[in-house]
């Protein structure tokens, strides 16, 4: 299995178990209202940051409330 897709199946896993995880516990929550921010290592070089973008858009409606910056943190705002 390429590379790409382990990282955009982790990604989408990590989404999927998130938004399962607010849907117990908060009532009406949906993915629209949770901004997710992926961060990597400062000392990546270009090509594997482009890299990570290409993983996450590969993620279905990830790209339409993702933020890039130079660790993989994913928060949400209410």
């Amino acid at each position: 299995m390429p590379a790409i897709k382990v990282f955009e199946l982790s990604i989408k896993f990590l989404v999927e178990d998130l938004m399962q995880k607010l849907k117990n516990s908060y009532t009406g929550i949906k993915k629209s209202d949770v901004e997710f921010v992926i961060t990597v290592p400062a000392i990546w070089d270009d090509r594997s940051k482009q890299f990570m973008r290409e993983a996450a858009k590969g993620v279905r409606n990830m790209s339409t409330n993702c933020c890039f910056f130079s660790f993989i943190i994913i928060h949400f705002w209410f």
